[in-house]
């Protein structure tokens, strides 16, 4: 396969253990350790945090439920960028995690490479599976199919079938694999192939005892299997089918696709901020772990904890590149330079049940742009006192919210301390005007304004940046001013978003995109707009 290392290969890791096993309940990662971990590597000076962990439940992070909220605040606050995984709970909406707005939150996808496994039929038919077959071509063996097997239960009393031959399944919840390979773990079955709903992740059972060669098609390729099988018995012929050795393609070959598994937005808690951020590779990645998993201390593996890493790798060789750029920065940079469908060259699609094109609820601003990330142009800045106006948004009390912070959105008199802790202001700023690198209006009325600015970061202190709007569907988007003109004085403007509906009725999410181009870059944010009556 070559060689392969780190995005970051000059990096060095301090780990921080916050997660446990427990009999009775599985792996747990209690709020306490999380909140000493985060405040650990505060202490010892890190210059990047890349978290994967998460809940399925969504709290404020003034709640002590929330500490990786809680404590991704404080880290940020200390200009520590965090990078978190979205969670593998897709392709679900509403199922993103991990949605703090200091947060830089990450999708999976898959990447330029992929690893294939050519299944031979005895009609000289060859089909393409998912699959990590380490051996040399099998030579031609049985193939069977039950066609009347619905659960894993039936399916342990016909495993004394299968000796010698290769059998395929059809699951429709791929979760079921593993109860599947149980009782094929001492039958003698040459291989497994698995028909389930589109998925490139390769499927590893290996710490658990079971090495059976196993690979994964679609329904389609199933189906194609399976016809196959039925002529051979029509026709009293032995259906006959072998593995050949898997290989690596890349480049050209390959499309781009959100992963199956990775979480969807909207944000159920605060919709108002778009997540996920972005999007990197984390479907079969070869991956350190530790044994008995894997060879020799590796292992291919897929989630979110996958791509998480891609980005915090990238996030350290912007802060070389960058090092008085706050976490903010560097997230926008990611963002408005991302992959997408006005960027790429090529269509960008979602895995799972009726792929289509992909949207800021798959990816955020799209797939990370390591090298275009390094020049943006334009950032969508931000500091402690847009995410205090966001915790204050968030109704809690002024002392949750003192007590959670140690900040004062107002003032930092002991006096406001000593008399109940943090003032907000009267009147909470609109999380809509949060300065994001990114729209999201989830109730939108009528027509509605929100406000953005940018700060120029490029070579270029006179750049003028023109806008280049593409409106969700049924609104209309005016940006005003239209054009950006900076100078030696002028690092900083602010614009206006004025969005209007011209649907009279409530709507799904609709989606588009603002931009704004000097010729030389194009820093593009993504709109999400709902009609809601």
């Amino acid at each position: 396969m070559g060689t392969i290392r780190g995005g970051a290969p000059l990096a060095r890791l301090a780990i921080y253990k916050v997660c446990w096993k427990d009999i009775r309940i599985g792996t747990s990662c209690a709020g306490a350790d999380i909140l000493a971990g985060i405040d650990d590597a505060i202490k010892d000076g890190v210059d990047i945090m890349s978290v994967s962990i998460g809940g399925s439940m969504a709290y404020a992070e003034v709640h002590e439920e929330n500490a990786l909220g809680l404590g991704s605040f404080h880290a940020v606050s200390h200009g520590i960028p965090v990078v978190a995984g979205g969670g593998n709970s897709g392709p679900d909406s509403n199922t993103i995690s991990n949605v703090s707005p200091w947060i830089i939150n990450v999708a999976a996808s898959n990447s330029d490479k992929d690893i294939i496994t050519p299944l031979s039929l005895g009609n000289n038919k060859t089909i393409i599976g998912n699959g990590f077959f380490k051996g040399n071509d099998q030579a031609f063996a049985p193939l069977i199919i039950f066609e009347n097997i619905t659960s894993p239960e039936e399916f342990k009393f016909v495993v004394n079938q299968v000796k010698e031959k290769v059998v395929m399944l059809s699951i429709q919840k791929s979760d079921d694999t593993f109860k599947y390979m149980i009782p094929l773990k001492t039958s003698g079955v040459l291989a497994v192939i698995v028909a389930v709903t589109p998925d490139d992740s390769i499927i590893d059972f290996s710490e658990f005892g079971i090495t059976i060669p196993l690979v994964t098609v679609d329904f389609e390729q199933g189906n194609q299997i399976f016809d196959y099988f039925q002529q051979c018995k029509s026709n009293k012929q032995g259906s006959m089918i072998k593995l050949g050795p898997s290989k690596v393609v890349e480049g050209k070959e390959i499309a781009l696709k959100v992963a199956k598994f990775s979480s969807r937005g909207p944000n159920s808690f605060a919709p108002e901020i778009l997540k996920p951020d972005v999007a990197a590779p984390g479907v079969n990645i070869l991956a350190a772990t530790r044994p008995p998993k894997g060879e020799n201390g590796f292992q291919i593996q897929s989630g979110t904890s996958m791509a998480t890493p891609h980005v915090s790798g990238i996030v350290a060789l912007l802060k070389v590149a960058h090092p008085d750029w706050s976490p903010a920065a560097i997230k926008s940079a990611l963002v408005t330079t991302a992959w997408n469908e006005d960027t790429y060259k090529a269509e960008i699609y979602t895995e799972g049940p009726g792929g289509k094109i992909a949207d800021p609820f798959d990816f955020g601003g799209g797939i990370c742009n390591p090298n275009g990330a390094t020049d943006p142009g334009l950032v969508y800045d931000m500091d402690n006192t847009d995410y205090l106006n966001y915790l204050c948004s968030l109704g809690y009390s002024n002392a949750k919210v003192q007590n959670a912070t140690t900040y004062f959105t107002k003032n930092n008199s002991t006096a406001a301390a000593a008399a109940g802790g943090i003032i907000c202001p009267n009147e909470v700023p609109s999380r809509l005007n949060l300065n994001l690198p990114s729209i999201a209006i989830p109730n939108l009325k009528n027509s509605v304004t929100v406000r953005r600015t940018v700060t120029n970061v490029g070579n270029n202190i006179n750049a003028i940046y023109k806008q280049v709007v593409k409106p969700p569907r049924n609104t209309l988007v005016n940006v005003s001013p239209n054009v950006l003109e900076f100078n030696s004085k002028t690092k900083k403007i602010s614009f206006m978003v004025n969005i209007t509906s011209t649907l009279q009725r409530s709507s799904k999410y609709n989606f588009g995109s603002l931009a704004w181009s000097d010729d030389k870059h194009y820093v593009r944010i993504p709109i999400a707009v709902r009609k809601q009556e």
